[in-house]
């Protein structure tokens, strides 16, 4: 039994007809039949009722179609996954996201990277920057999205720079959101704020501006997926990355002297070379950025 035997046996079945089957091969109609005479031969069985119009199977021959039919599926998937390997669009990637991209970039990017190359295995770790970066160096991951703090990024190769910055944002109802007027920053710490685990870098930087207030009220501080939920309340304020504000609904409120970069980087190992599949992450993620970016 021949893979030709197998693809002539389909064919007939799929077209009704030795003639239309035969045209489809590009095969003479002789050169077709004796394909599937010496089938038959090899089978020990009939697998067409001769001299039916339109071409029938016998039922041994119903019996078989279901195995040519998974014959030539396997095979025809091998042919795709040898040209997917040779292209290099195979095998694990590893990234690593903080919580605010995950919430806000890396779902439509695992989904339009899963469609562009579906044989391909894409494992995301979410955690702190410096962890991240620590798992890249050791080698447990191929790239990360990383805070641009000077003592990370300095360890790593820059593949990509986001622009974003730190914002005061709130629910669309909140008081503040509601005015059109530019607010000062000592009038926000009156309000309940809502502030994410990230880092003392980053709370540095709010206790900086919080030193403006007479008697600010504590904050609450808890991991990002948690206080998600919490800054949805009309009474709450948060300092968040404007990208995480905008896919969590919140709105962004003016507040006069804050001016608070909070760009991420991709990045990977330094001197290490990326494979192909790494090459199309890098692309894939400027595609989803360009695409929010003009929105």
């Amino acid at each position: 039994m021949e893979f030709r035997q197998l693809e002539a046996f389909i064919a007939v079945v799929r077209e009704g007809s030795f003639t239309h089957a035969a045209e489809r091969l590009n095969l003479s109609q002789p050169s077709l039949s004796s394909r599937i005479q010496q089938l038959e031969i090899d089978l020990g069985v009939t697998l067409f009722k001769r001299g039916k119009r339109p071409i029938e199977l016998t039922d041994t021959g119903k019996t078989f179609l279901p195995y040519a039919e998974r014959i030539i599926g396997v095979a025809e998937a091998g042919e795709s996954a040898i040209k997917i390997a040779e292209d290099g669009f195979t095998g694990r990637l590893n990234v690593g996201c903080p919580m605010s991209v995950s919430t806000y970039l890396m779902p439509q990017v695992v989904t339009l990277f899963n469609t562009r190359f579906p044989h391909s295995e894409l494992s995301v770790e979410t955690g702190h920057s410096s962890l991240l970066v620590e798992h890249l160096l050791d080698g447990v991951l191929d790239i990360v999205f990383t805070a641009v703090f000077p003592h990370l990024i300095r360890q790593t190769q820059i593949l990509m720079r986001i622009r974003d910055r730190i914002v005061v944002a709130a629910h669309p109802d909140h008081p503040l959101a509601v005015q059109n007027n530019k607010v000062d920053i000592e009038d926000i710490w009156d309000w309940r704020i809502i502030l994410p685990r990230w880092g003392t870098a980053f709370e540095a930087w709010i206790n900086s501006y919080r030193e403006l207030a007479d008697s600010p009220r504590p904050f609450i501080k808890v991991p990002l997926s948690i206080g998600l939920p919490m800054m949805t309340q009309p009474d709450s304020l948060t300092f968040i990355p404007e990208r995480v504000a905008h896919a969590a609904g919140l709105q962004t409120i003016d507040v006069a002297d804050l001016n608070w970069p909070w760009d991420v980087v991709l990045a990977t190992r330094p001197g290490f070379s990326l494979p192909p599949l790494g090459s199309e992450f890098i692309t894939t993620v400027s595609t989803i950025v360009k695409r929010e970016t003009k929105r």
